[in-house]
């Protein structure tokens, strides 16, 4: 371990010590008051419980949504059981601020954004599992080539405004924490459950979750839940030669929590262990227009050998008390490792770019390119050499964090402190390797040029990050307040160039939110907060770090028919930040970060959720999200970055579209239920100025249904049908990495879930 990581991670311990200090982030509701009568003790005893349980989650019982200061969105399992999406791009097309690019049809690499926060990789957003950042390196290389498998979760929670400044270290757009299924509180009933589910394409699910809790007067309760999973399909892109163009996915789980009996204090100890691992055949090489119009899911023999490998483990270990009815402290100490391997196909043995030929196949030198890349003719020529890069990245992500949770009553008022702390540390190797191989018929074979090393570098951060926040409640006004902290030290190793480079930076990022509820179906809400994306380690001295002021104004109305939010948010860019990656489209300096100056985010989220009888068994129930979103540079520059080019005020962020609407319309019975989601996007920018490879090319607008319905044949036995993209629409939804890209053709899939 780093040494100044563990200097720090012993002074947290100190800290700990002496403070019994951290909490829960929302903890819940406060114990029930002491008292003699057992049915209240009892009572208490269950509200810790609870408690326990809530701990890893944004949304707790005692700060409900519908009095949140900012902008809150939760899919709960029922939710997530409808479509059993295994996609977490489908997941939140139903939540309003939240903007998506995809790039591989089933959401293995999700590039998503809030609030206008660049979607490139999920790089800007505070993604999280059970409360714990879960990006392989989430401040020295933040891009999500990882990404927890949504099947296995309880709950996603989208939360944006304010409150972000909890979580860190990405505050601009917001925060996505998903909830991992919970271990069983029933002490009677093991929980036993599979789900297998088969489709087009190959497709083919196996879940399967096994939980049990048992109680023990003399030392306490326990309980584990053990869980694996397994997705795959054949891939609906086409190789000529016919081979498969899929994935194969597999994650293990393992839970243990313990809660002694004899203890003066409630606590509640809990471990937890998985491992993932995907093998894909995915590829950055899309196709020209002109080829997608005729067959969109066909690819180029050039990536026939194209292939990610990753491997993911997770560990973790937590520790909740109850140190007085007010006050409670949750700690968690883990540490993920990451490990791939991306093999593939990244441009021919020249200056040209992959862009340029893919955009214009048809002139001069570019139509013998796209021979070779589909394998029509041989490399002939050095320029014709095929460059091959196997690009191998390790990663590991470490640390402490500890959270306190204080509420109390002060002078006919509700006040609840949060406080954290948390140490942390993350790297990431990079070693790129480049081999050059020829096209002969119809396959890649080596050139006899030697392998050469065209990376090899280690970025490392260490992070230091505390906030306090108060939330007081005057009855009818909520009020909060805090201020996040981070110190951040990060350093870069050029092994190739000898080099190593150090920086280090402080940000105080405050927020500030209210919610005045005008009667019981009426409220307002406003919230301010200092938006933050720190620098990857061994940016030039003159990049600066992203920072905004982030500001929403809107309503909340509930009654028995319906509920509905409607909320405005302006996001004003000090600096917006770009990063040069393989899958933004560039193909040198990687990793290198941009300026881009003042930006303007305006927008509007709204949402409306209905349930209306439609007879005595019968309800039919509606949902409906919508955003829009006008986001513009306001200063003129030029930039080497791929989507910028050379921008003038005015020109709009790529990846951006206008105009989102979401519409979720079902018939719902006791026994079972159908629902027919339909999703709308305007066709965005590929790239903001002029001067850059894609100028002026549009993605196009996505006009998507989605179907699903399940039947409860008895109290053990569900069945579900579903179809993604019922119409088979087929559209470009990018350009980027290298060339057009489709959206998942329609897939239909049956499945089974059986409890015993």
């Amino acid at each position: 371990m780093n040494n100044k990581f563990s200097k720090l991670a012993i002074a947290l311990g100190v800290a700990y010590s002496a403070l019994a200090a951290s909490h829960i982030s929302y903890a819940a509701e406060s114990a029930a008051e002491n008292t003699a009568d057992a049915n209240a003790t009892q009572q208490a005893s269950n509200s810790n419980a609870e408690k326990s349980i809530e701990v890893i989650s944004i949304f707790g019982q005692r700060n409900q949504l519908a009095t949140a200061t900012g902008s809150a969105f939760v899919l709960n399992e029922e939710a997530l059981n409808q479509y059993e999406f295994d996609d977490i791009h489908r997941v939140l097309q139903s939540v309003p601020g939240v903007y998506i690019r995809e790039e591989d049809g089933y959401g293995l690499r999700p590039n998503i954004g809030l609030r206008g926060a660049t979607t490139e990789r999920s790089s800007k957003v505070a993604i999280m599992e059970d409360g714990v950042l879960i990006a392989p390196a989430p401040y020295a290389a933040p891009a999500a080539y990882y990404f927890p498998n949504v099947s296995r979760m309880e709950q996603v929670e989208v939360f944006k405004g304010p409150a972000a400044i909890k979580y860190g270290p990405n505050t601009i757009g917001g925060a996505i924490n998903m909830v991992s299924r919970q271990i069983t509180d029933d002490t009677d009933k093991p929980l036993r459950e599979i789900d297998i589910a088969g489709g087009q394409d190959g497709y083919l699910k196996g879940h399967g979750i096994y939980s049990q809790r048992l109680e023990n007067s003399e030392y306490g309760d326990y309980g584990f839940l053990i869980e694996g999973i397994h997705l795959a399909s054949d891939g609906f892109k086409e190789l000529p030669n016919g081979e498969d163009t899929g994935f194969v996915k597999r994650e293990l789980m393992f839970k243990a929590d313990f809660s002694p009996a004899n203890s003066k204090y409630y606590q509640l100890w809990q471990f937890k262990a998985g491992y993932s691992d995907e093998e894909s055949d995915e590829t950055y090489l899309g196709l020209t227009d002109a080829d997608f119009a005729i067959n969109p899911h066909q690819r180029y023999l050039a990536s026939q050998d194209d292939k990610m490998d990753w491997e993911h483990y997770q560990f973790q270990v937590s520790h909740y008390i109850d140190i007085t009815d007010s006050l409670s402290v949750f700690t968690q100490a883990y540490r993920r490792d990451f490990d791939r391997d991306w093999d593939r196909f990244n441009s021919f043995n020249t200056n040209r770019s992959m862009q340029t030929i893919l955009t214009s196949p048809d002139t001069g030198l570019n139509a013998l390119f796209m021979q070779v890349l589909t394998g029509e003719r041989d490399s002939l020529t050095t320029e014709e050499q095929l460059l091959f890069t196997l690009n191998d990245r390790k990663f590991y992500s470490q640390g402490i964090e500890s959270k306190l949770f204080w509420d109390t009553r002060w002078l006919a008022v509700d006040v609840a402190i949060d406080a954290g702390l948390r140490i942390h540390q993350d790297q990431v190797e990079r070693n790129h390797r480049q081999n050059a191989l020829l096209m002969q018929n119809g396959q890649l074979v080596n050139s006899g040029i030697a392998q050469s090393t065209i990376t090899d570098n280690e970025d490392t951060a260490t992070a230091v990050a505390s906030y306090v926040n108060a939330d007081v409640d005057f009855g009818q006004l909520n009020l909060t307040a805090g201020v996040r902290i981070e110190y951040i030290d990060g350093e870069a190793k050029d092994f190739l160039a000898g080099t190593t480079e150090s920086d280090t930076d402080t940000v105080v990022l405050p927020g500030l939110g209210a919610f005045y509820q005008v009667n019981d179906e009426l409220g307002f809400l406003f919230g301010v907060n200092k938006g933050f994306v720190p620098n990857s380690p061994g940016q030039d001295t003159d990049i600066d770090p992203e920072e905004s002021w982030n500001y929403e104004l809107g309503m909340r109305f509930s009654n028995k028919l319906f509920n509905a939010e409607l909320i405005g948010f302006y996001n004003d860019y000090e600096n917006l930040k770009g990063t040069c990656t393989f899958s933004s489209g560039c193909r040198d300096d990687l990793d290198v970060e941009f300026n881009g100056g003042e930006v303007e985010v305006v927008g509007l989220e709204s949402s409306v959720q209905a349930e209306f009888a439609i007879s005595q068994s019968l309800t039919m129930p509606i949902n409906i999200a919508y955003t829009y979103t006008d986001a513009e540079f306001q200063n003129d520059f030029q930039s080497t970055f791929s989507q910028w080019g050379n921008v003038t005020k005015g020109d709009k962020l790529p990846y951006l579209p206008e105009n989102q609407i979401s519409v979720e319309v079902a018939i719902a019975h006791e026994n079972w239920r159908a629902a027919l989601l339909f999703k709308h996007a305007d066709e965005s920018p590929e790239a903001a100025g002029t001067g850059t490879e894609l100028e002026g090319l549009m993605t196009d607008e996505i006009q998507q249904w989605d179907f699903s319905a399940w039947y409860q044949v008895t109290n053990a036995l569900r069945t579900y049908v579903k179809v993604d993209n019922l119409t088979d629409e087929e559209v470009i939804v990018s350009r980027r990495p290298f060339g057009a890209r489709p959206g998942k053709p329609q897939q239909a899939s049956i499945g089974i879930k059986y409890s015993f």
